[in-house]
């Protein structure tokens, strides 16, 4: 219906409501009969209504509330029906206040079950639009919607909120207030309401869409039993906030602001104001609907009749076991849930057979009820509820700041411990979950979260720090500085493995092939013959070949490393020793020579690093180079067996590889205009710049430290902080042009460019990070001021000050206190101090060197320590890794190749395996190193050693039998018989008869098998006769070697190899990977010949 009020929609009051809306069925006809018969009708103004039919003047005067624009989401709208876009607004028409038993007489109540008969006793929401019209606004009305209970409905009434009394009296001089009509609120005591309009001021931030307030006194009263109320209206579950506005995500956690009904139904259903009788049969229906799992009705009941909630059958059974029994799902859950526990359910009542709700419930179940009832989830009792119950997100992934509240919700952790897991997470996260990201299934398997938590040192000593009381907390970072590869890792490591593979055969290299002609002939000093026998003698002859190597290589560019080297060893015995072999023996001797000592590199808790800027000159073997020319040439080194694939005792400290990885994320974080001025720069002055990443490096004297000064880029330009100064600059074809009228030119010919340096955020995360890059080289130091920051009191901070080993952390620090302000910061100096100050110089060398060889682009995406782990590898070979090895050998990898599948090859590769694992962790070691030339598996696995390892069992395919020969004694030698009488002779022979006869020409003759001889039957002279079987193939000594023996009839088919006798030693080949082994007589032949090459080899060579 249409009127044409000019009222502005946002003016409430007295309306018209035409006798038309009671015409849709027979019994609101006779409602408005009934209130036309009591003089309730009322006469509107001809034209109020343009409908056209008789009667239309006929009206209802009703009240509104103001009217305000609608502000529903779009899903709330289309719930109710409602079109998209603006101009909309709603009002709340309340019920008229009438004794309608008395009006409508005899009208058969059950007939009044209509919307139309709801807004007149209940009230509703009427929607309209302004459409301006001339010089007024004209209302056009859209619909009217009562409320009704529906727990799918598009809107929900809150939990009760506070009301307060200074709101009540601006509603109230406002004539807000109307008396409460409908019964169910009036038997709770309500005695007036108003509805309180979207984003009304009096009430923000609540009532976002609009609520309702009902007072239980009278309107000129007090609230003096502070019963006043506030239901919000909602459309979606929302998360109920602490007072500062923040989710609550540890402690307690509360319900959502939800009801189950769409009605405030909490302000009903008071038992005091209904006969026992009543309140028996309502309580019998609720049981019953419960055991029946009937939800919908149970959650109307509950919400008309909350005590409800803690009722229980004869078995005392509540509504609640009966959730948890029948497995309630769905959308009703979580609301048929909230409901009772709203209505005071508890959540530990025992029915008769001792059994709560909780103890009845599925998994889903408790992870509801924990959210519900405030109740977190025992991690270690119901691991996978507790999963559910911290996924905020509900994507199946627990993310770091997902876990770091769970695991300190989990150890009942306190502010500081907190914090102790908050670091721990940050820097452990990957090593904890497996990988990427932490999924139910990666803790819950094997070796997952749930296991290292309970294995873990650190953990157990916080478990046990909270248990105690103790005040100390347990270490973060471990002292041996060396984390492990997860899957995750693994998986980077292997992506990074196939660009380096990738740059290596475009410069010719092939695995398992020769070198290319293009690499270098680097003949070099053998090593010292006596392996590891005499470890002093072996040092000083590899500092011999490093000198060799260092000066025959170290003027070589980066190209000339990557076309690589053909290794020779002067005066070696190499005949016979391939290529691949020579340049593994010759990458460990290098290895040994540089850190076997400390005469080039210093010690510390995680291992070797560079000696300090201040140590400038070294003694390489018998003269003097500069400690940056070997920094540099070790890059290379270093470079050129990850190149190559060489795994080999390293034992730089991981922040040397750290380093690496941290300059490359730190140049790709810069924009392109910086990216495309890296190099070498010149000044007028002849002064030279260097730019790398987002970093200017001023070296005012060749002996001074490099200084770095932040760059930035915006609107085509370069900024710097020059001097004093903000400048900045232009790119103009090879000239840097400076606002401050500098022009620099780019050298052609750049020298050595530092590869920039490392930063790290200045957050959270960023500090853990840079802790834990710093444990890497000093854990015991990274502990320490991990607890100056967190544990340490005021009264000690008061005794440090802004300094680190002897330098000003800034100006003046030694004068600096460092006090709970500034203790972050000081942390962080400290920190920077150590890992970038220190060696700055030897550092950026080895950068630079390193990164002439491998580009810096290919590691882009690399975990942080992917250098060390592809140099040193696992050092440890495992029984897991040996069964991986044998299934990657046999059959794929044994040779021959035609005899893989020969029963008595197969068990002679099989005895070497089983040699294997019955040695010493130091044998595996040896035997690695013995078949591929190192004595560590890649961190890949055996799956990533390149060539594939093969074993080589030394057979031949046997030759088949030939036939016997036969022959006759005349008077001047013997003489074979022909192949056809010969062959008749043996088939008699072989088959057991005494003799055989045959006729040539015209004689016939008979051979006597018993006297071998032969009788001419008709001329009776006699002959000798004799046969000559072919030589048998070579058959094992099934007695000679103790063991398990191989039987002539496993090694049908193959026969040693002729130099390959069974007592001869096994061989590695270490080019191809390739081990070769005699067919022995028995396993304990093999073993014994096994280990004995193995623990006597040279390292490097075969052992002939």
């Amino acid at each position: 219906q249409r009127s044409s009020s000019s009222a502005h929609p946002h003016v409430g009051g007295a309306w018209a409501l035409s006798s038309n809306f009671f015409a849709k069925s027979n019994a609101m006809r006779q409602v408005w009969g009934a209130l036309d018969r009591n003089g309730l009708a009322a006469a509107c103004q001809p034209g109020v209504f343009e409908t056209g039919r008789p009667g239309s003047a006929a009206c209802l005067v009703v009240q509104l509330s103001p009217a305000t624009p609608v502000n529903l989401p779009e899903s709330a709208r289309r719930g109710l029906h409602l079109p998209e876009g603006p101009g909309f607004f709603v009002a709340w028409m309340y019920p008229l206040v009438l004794e309608w038993q008395l009006l409508i007489g005899d009208i058969d109540s059950s007939s009044l079950d209509s919307p139309e008969w709801s807004l007149l006793t209940v009230g509703g929401f009427v929607y309209m639009r302004s459409v301006a019209a001339g010089s007024t606004n004209r209302i056009d009305w859209l619909c009217a919607n009562s409320i009704a209970y529906s727990p799918r409905g598009a809107m929900h009434f809150s939990a009760p909120q506070e009301w307060k009394a200074e709101w009540t009296q601006q509603l109230r001089r406002a004539g807000r207030f109307h008396k409460v009509t409908a019964q169910k609120w009036a038997s709770a005591g309500a005695q007036f309401m108003s509805w309180v309009c979207p984003q009304e001021p009096i009430v923000t931030p609540r009532g976002l869409h609009g609520g309702f307030v009902f007072l239980f006194h009278g309107l000129e009263e007090p609230d003096t039993a502070g019963k006043d109320v506030f239901f919000e209206v909602v459309s979606v579950v929302e998360t109920m906030r602490s007072s500062g506005g923040v989710e609550q995500s540890v402690s307690k956690v509360m319900p959502p602001k939800l009801m189950f009904s769409a009605f405030a139904f909490s302000l009903a259903g008071d038992p005091n104001l209904s006969s026992p009788v009543h309140r028996q049969r309502t309580r019998g229906r609720f049981l019953k609907a419960a055991a029946e799992g009937r939800w919908f009705l149970v959650g109307h009941l509950i919400g008309e009749w909350p005590y409800l909630a803690t009722e229980a059958d004869d078995n005392n059974r509540t509504a609640l076991h009966q959730c948890a029994a029948l497995h309630i799902a769905g959308s009703q859950a979580n609301a048929l849930l909230v409901a009772l526990y709203q209505g005071g359910a508890s959540i530990e009542a025992k029915d008769a057979e001792g059994r709560t709700p909780y103890d009845l419930g599925d998994q889903a179940f408790k992870a509801l009820v924990c959210q519900i009832w405030g109740l977190i989830p025992d991690l270690f009792a119901d691991p996978e509820v507790w999963f559910d119950f911290w996924d905020k997100s509900s994507n199946g992934i627990l993310e770091p700041d997902e876990l770091i509240p769970a695991l300190a919700a989990a150890y009942n952790a306190g502010d500081l411990a907190r914090q102790w897991i908050e670091t721990y997470v940050h820097t452990h996260y990957r090593e904890l979950v497996h990988g990427a990201a932490l999924t139910k299934a990666t803790m819950l398997g094997d070796n997952g979260l749930l296991h290292l938590l309970q294995s873990s040192e650190e953990l157990i000593a916080l478990r046990a720090r909270e248990d105690a009381g103790s005040s100390q907390m347990p270490a973060i970072f471990r002292t041996e500085g060396r984390k492990l590869a997860t899957a995750f890792d693994k998986a980077a490591l292997e992506a990074f493995s196939v660009r380096v593979d990738d740059l290596a055969q475009r410069h010719g290299w092939l695995p398992g092939r020769p070198a290319p002609h293009s690499a270098r002939a680097l003949e070099v000093r053998a090593p010292f013959a006596g392996g590891s026998s005499d470890p002093i003698a072996r040092l000083a002859v590899a500092k011999e070949m490093l000198a060799w190597t260092f000066t025959k290589t170290t003027a070589l560019a980066g190209r000339d490393w990557l076309a690589g080297f053909k290794v020779a060893f002067k005066g070696g015995d190499d005949v016979g020793i391939d290529e691949g072999g020579l340049t593994k023996a010759w990458a460990q001797e290098i290895a040994f020579a540089l850190w076997a000592d400390d005469s080039f590199f210093e010690t510390k808790s995680t291992g070797s690093f560079f000696k300090t800027d201040d140590s400038d000159d070294l003694m390489l073997h018998c003269f003097h180079i500069r400690a940056e020319s070997l920094y540099r040439w070790t890059g290379r080194f270093l470079a050129y067996c990850v190149y190559h694939g060489c795994v080999l005792d390293c034992p730089l400290c991981p922040w040397v590889f750290r380093w690496l990885v941290r300059v490359t994320e730190e140049k790709s974080r810069a924009p392109p205009e910086l990216r495309a001025l890296a190099g070498d720069w010149q000044l007028p002055s002849g002064e030279v710049m260097t730019i790398s990443g987002s970093s200017l490096f001023i070296r005012p004297e060749e002996d001074a430290r490099a200084l770095e000064v932040p760059l930035s880029a915006r609107e085509g330009r370069v900024w710097a902080q020059l001097k004093g100064n903000l400048v900045s600059a232009v790119l103009q074809g090879a000239s840097l042009l400076w606002t401050n009228r500098e022009v620099w030119t780019r050298c052609a010919e750049s020298g050595h460019a530092p590869v920039g340096m490392p930063s790290w955020p200045d957050t959270p995360e960023g500090n853990d990070q840079l802790l834990e890059d710093l444990a890497t080289m000093d854990a015991a130091f990274a502990n320490s001021l991990w607890r100056v920051h967190h544990e340490m009191p005021a009264s000690d901070l008061q005794w440090l000050t802004f300094s680190y080993a002897g330098i000003e952390l800034e100006a003046g620090g030694d004068d600096i206190e460092v006090d709970e302000a500034n203790k972050g910061r000081y942390v962080r100096l400290c920190c920077q101090a150590a890992l970038l100050q220190q060696a700055q110089r030897g550092m950026q060398a080895f950068a630079e060197g390193f990164f002439e060889v491998l580009p810096q682009e290919i590691t882009v995406g690399c975990p942080a320590d992917t250098f060390q782990w592809l140099l040193v590898g696992d050092d440890e070979i495992s029984v897991e890794q040996l069964d991986a090895l044998e299934a990657l050998v046999i059959p794929q990898g044994l040779v021959p190749k035609h005899l893989s599948d020969n029963a008595a090859v197969v068990e002679c590769a099989r005895w070497v395996f089983r040699t294997a694992r019955a040695g010493s962790g130091k044998f595996r070691s040896r035997l690695f190193e013995f078949w591929t030339g190192s004595s560590r598996l890649p961190q890949g696995g055996v799956a990533s050693i390149t060539p594939r390892p093969r074993l080589q069992v030394m057979v031949q395919a046997a030759r088949p039998p030939s036939a016997p020969t036969w022959e006759i004694h005349l008077q001047d030698g013997w003489y074979n018989y022909d192949s056809s009488t010969a062959a008749d002779m043996t088939r008699a022979m072989d088959a057991g008869q005494a003799s055989v006869e045959f006729k040539v020409r015209e004689n016939r003759y008979v051979v006597d098998f018993t006297t071998m001889v032969q009788v001419n039957l008709r001329t009776g002279a006699r002959r000798e006769v004799r046969r000559t079987d072919a030589p048998e193939e070579e058959v094992a000594d099934a007695g000679g070697g103790g063991g398990s023996p191989l039987s002539p009839a496993r090694i049908a088919g193959v026969r040693r190899i002729e130099t390959w006798p069974a007592p001869r030693l096994p061989e590695g080949h270490t080019c191809g990977n390739e081990l070769w082994v005699p067919l022995c007589d028995s396993e304990e032949q093999l073993s014994r010949s096994l280990t004995l090459s193995v623990m006597n080899f040279e390292a490097g060579f075969a052992l002939a």
